[in-house]
C-alpha cells in the first residue's frame, strides 16, 4: 500500500497524541473505535484525501498515543480532539466517528458547536445509556463484552494480556461482529495486536468502557440541548442496524439507515460505502 499519509505527534491536554494527516482542502477529523487506531481508516483516507484534509488521531490511550491513567470519559476525550484541532489551526471541521469514536464525536460536536459543522456516525450510539435508565436486554446481550471490559478494567486487562491475539480475533474474525470473517488480513490483525500489546494499552482501552458505564451515562443524561447540525448515522445491518432512532434523541437533523451485508466494522468491511456517503455528505463544506 502506498502511504499517502504522514505521521505526527503533539502534546494535548498533558499527553502525547499520535495522529496522521493526508490531503488538502476542508478538514475532516476521523475518530476510531476499540480495539483500533487511526489504522482503521487506511482504506478510506486515500480517496477522501483527494478532496479533503484528513486528520486521524490515535485517541487517548490507544494506538501509538500515550496512555494516561485517567480521562477516558468521552467528553474529556473530545476535549483532546478539540485541543489537537486548535493546534492545527482549524476553526471549523467535519467529523466521522466509528464505535467509541462516534461517542467522542458526539461530545466534540455538542461542546464545540461553532467548530463542528457536520457529523457522520458509523455503528455507534451517542452513549451506552443515560444515568437512571434501565439497560435494554437485547442491546446488553449484543454488546456483552462491554461489561467484561468496563466492570473491572484492570482485571480484564490482566486476563486478556495472556493472549491478546486470540482475544482480538474474536472481534475481528467472527460473525459476532462481522458480516464476513475474512475482512481483516493477517497484517491488519497483527497491527491491532501490536498497538494493543503496548504497555498500558489494554488498561486504557478498557477504561473507555469503564467510563462508558459510569461518567458517560451522567454526561449523556445531562446532554438535553439537541444538536442542530446535520447528522448522518449508519449502522451495520448485521450488528446495530438502523441507528437513527438513537441519534434522533440527541439531534434534530438525522439521516442515514443501515448498511447491507455489513457488521460492526463499517470502515473496513465496506470502505467504498463510507467513501461515497462521506464525499456526498461533506461536499457542501468544501464549497
Amino acid at each position: 500500500m502506498s502511504e499517502i499519509w504522514t505521521h505526527h505527534q503533539k502534546t494535548v491536554n498533558g499527553f502525547r497524541m499520535h495522529y496522521v494527516t493526508a490531503g488538502s482542502g476542508y478538514p475532516l477529523v476521523l475518530l476510531h473505535g476499540w480495539p483500533q487506531s487511526w489504522y482503521e481508516w487506511r482504506g478510506i483516507i486515500p480517496a477522501l484525501a483527494e478532496h479533503f484534509t484528513i486528520i486521524a488521531p490515535d485517541l487517548r490511550g490507544l494506538g501509538d498515543s500515550e496512555k494516561p491513567m485517567t480521562g477516558y470519559d468521552k467528553r474529556t476525550m473530545a476535549s483532546d480532539v478539540r485541543a489537537l484541532v486548535d493546534q492545527l489551526g482549524y476553526a471549523q471541521v467535519g467529523v466521522i466517528g466509528h464505535d467509541w469514536g462516534g461517542a467522542v464525536a458526539f461530545y466534540f460536536a455538542y461542546d464545540n458547536r461553532e467548530m463542528v459543522e457536520r457529523m457522520l456516525i458509523l455503528d455507534m450510539i451517542p452513549g451506552l445509556i443515560r444515568a437512571g435508565e434501565s439497560f435494554p436486554l437485547e442491546l446488553a446481550l449484543k454488546i456483552n463484552h462491554v461489561f467484561f471490559h468496563g466492570g473491572n478494567p484492570d482485571w480484564a486487562a490482566m486476563l486478556v494480556s495472556q493472549n491478546v491475539d486470540a482475544y482480538l480475533r474474536r472481534f475481528l474474525t467472527t460473525p459476532d461482529f462481522n458480516y464476513s470473517p475474512a475482512v481483516f488480513s493477517e497484517q491488519d490483525i497483527a497491527e491491532y495486536v501490536r498497538v494493543n500489546s503496548i504497555p498500558g494499552s489494554l488498561r486504557a482501552g478498557f477504561q473507555w468502557y469503564a467510563a462508558g458505564l459510569r461518567e458517560d451515562t451522567v454526561n449523556l443524561a445531562e446532554a438535553t440541548d439537541k444538536l442542530t447540525i446535520p447528522v448522518l448515522a449508519y449502522g451495520g445491518e448485521a450488528f446495530l442496524g438502523d441507528i437513527r432512532p438513537y441519534w434522533e434523541t440527541v439531534a434534530e437533523d438525522v439521516a442515514g439507515g443501515s448498511v447491507p451485508e455489513c457488521g460492526h466494522f463499517i470502515p473496513e468491511e465496506q470502505p467504498q460505502f463510507v467513501i461515497d456517503v462521506a464525499e456526498a455528505f461533506f461536499a457542501p463544506l468544501g464549497v
